[in-house]
């Protein structure tokens, strides 16, 4: 399992966010203190974008391709 620190700087990071987690495989969550959601999931993702701490959880150690899709939303 693998976590990193995500932040979403215009709407649209959203949206790309949950593109390129749905292209993966594994499993993928959001997580913000003890709210947890799928990483997959355009409402999810949206109702805790503007909470603290957000952290991308992958839930394998095998993941290059999604990070580098995601990499403009690492912190």
């Amino acid at each position: 399992m693998l976590k990193y620190s995500v932040c979403f700087r215009q709407p649209e990071d959203i949206a790309s966010f949950v593109n390129a987690t749905s292209q993966f495989d594994g499993d993928i969550d959001l997580v913000s203190g003890r709210v947890i959601v799928d990483a997959k999931s355009v409402m999810g993702v949206a109702a805790i974008s503007k909470l603290d701490s957000l952290q991308m959880v992958v839930h394998t150690d095998d993941c290059p391709e999604l990070l580098e899709k995601v990499a403009p939303m690492l912190v």
